[in-house]
């Protein structure tokens, strides 16, 4: 089943990001070649629809072992658009792809989940050809009008605005999910907002909040608020590390202290992220993990690292009325 992306259109740094500045950074890349940058435009412009969202560099995952970034992805259309150069520019352009980041991995879709348009841009010989890459561009354009067309007479889509703010986005939800892919500026309004805290200072990364999240979930759940890594750091003596479909957590301790191989607190995680396309960073919901005393530790690479698994892709958002846990549909008893 095809699968939308969602976590480059909402606002991050907990307030609504203006609709030219979102697409001033994404249609504006500077570490793109003067190709790249006519295609997309050119595919923005001719599309001339403000209520669908672009993204830039959308990350693919191939297989376990490759990934890649196209150039221009509309998640509303599950359309991605590839300007396809020469071969020595598109030796070119896998050197300069930048390193993953969590955000990408979050919000990576598989290769064979999206209608992919290729724009050529040079012959085979390598010469640019103006009237091949316009006669592909108007191709991408009509298939991006169908689809849209299409999906607005099924009802099915959704107007594009990145300036709602996360407590609006929220409103009237029952919960929060994966796939929600809201941002939040602070541990602090992340709490307020999920937990119904009435924090106004900032909170530590691992806590339980007050109020109804104690009451409800105290000695059952903790909030956690970590760092992930994706190219190895680490932070404050901790290595934290998500396996790319996001079903596991790998912590480990690089002080040599040593962890317990189980532990009956499940947490609620909500990590820190950054996109390096839109220049914003935040916390967004990961999900809900816990340990599995048989499977409780792992070796990477040389390092043993202890196992979380994801047990619910979404949490219930705390106010007057308790509410369950909703395990993952596919969760087998542990």
């Amino acid at each position: 089943m095809a699968q939308t992306v969602l976590s480059r259109q909402w606002p991050w740094g907990g307030s609504a990001m203006d609709k030219l500045t979102y697409l001033a950074k994404t249609l504006s890349r500077t570490n793109r070649k003067d190709y790249e940058n006519f295609v997309i435009n050119a595919i923005w412009n001719r599309l001339g629809r403000d209520d669908i969202q672009p993204v830039s560099q959308q990350y693919v995952r191939n297989h376990a072992d490759a990934r890649r970034f196209i150039d221009l992805y509309f998640p509303q259309l599950n359309i991605g658009i590839e300007c396809d150069e020469g071969h020595h520019q598109r030796q070119a352009k896998v050197d300069r792809e930048r390193e993953a980041e969590l955000i990408d991995v979050l919000s990576a879709i598989e290769a064979g989940d999206y209608t992919p348009y290729h724009v050529r841009v040079c012959r085979e010989s390598g010469d640019p050809d103006y009237d091949l890459a316009l006669q592909d561009i108007e191709r991408a354009v009509a298939a991006l009008k169908d689809k849209a067309s299409e999906l607005e007479g099924q009802g099915r889509l959704r107007a594009w605005n990145p300036e709602l703010t996360p407590k609006e986005l929220l409103r009237g939800k029952k919960e929060i999910a994966v796939a929600d892919g809201i941002s939040f500026r602070t541990i602090t309004d992340a709490s307020n907002l999920l937990f119904d805290t009435d924090y106004s200072f900032q909170q530590r990364a691992f806590f339980v909040p007050r109020g109804a999240f104690s009451k409800q979930y105290s000695g059952k759940l903790m909030a956690w608020f970590p760092k992930i890594s994706v190219d190895g750091s680490s932070t404050r003596g901790w290595m934290n590390q998500l396996k790319e479909d996001g079903s596991e957590l790998y912590e480990r301790n690089i002080d040599g202290r040593d962890l317990p191989e189980s532990e009956p607190v499940r947490r609620v995680v909500i990590p820190f992220v950054r996109d390096p396309v839109l220049r914003a960073s935040g916390y967004r919901f990961i999900g809900v993990f816990e340990m599995s005393g048989k499977d409780s530790f792992i070796k990477r690479g040389e390092e043993m690292y202890r196992v979380w698994h994801r047990v619910s892709d979404a949490f219930p958002i705390l106010g007057d009325t308790p509410m369950e846990l909703r395990k993952l549909k596919d969760e087998t008893p542990r």
